[in-house]
């Protein structure tokens, strides 16, 4: 008997979020975009244009990239 592993990997513009988080967690924006939630990531390889995301990330879902310096311990950004 065969097993077969089906893998969801997303790939993200590489962006300045990176050097606050370490790549654990990202904001993802809400359908609406009117939020942004923290919730955590695994990423994989990297390149010096993308993240590759292994975890985390569901079809369809956009991210904030941007630095995150602003946002200190937020667990939730209202984007205006």
């Amino acid at each position: 008997m065969a097993y077969i592993a089906f893998f969801t990997r997303f790939i993200i513009p590489r962006g300045t979020f990176f050097q606050t988080t370490g790549g654990q967690w990202i904001f993802v924006l809400s359908a609406d975009g009117s939020k942004a939630y923290r919730r955590p990531i695994r990423v994989g390889r990297q390149n010096p244009q993308h993240y590759e995301i292994l975890e985390g990330l569901e079809p369809g879902e956009r991210v904030v990239t941007s630095g995150y310096e602003a946002f200190k311990d937020n667990e939730v950004l209202d984007i205006k």
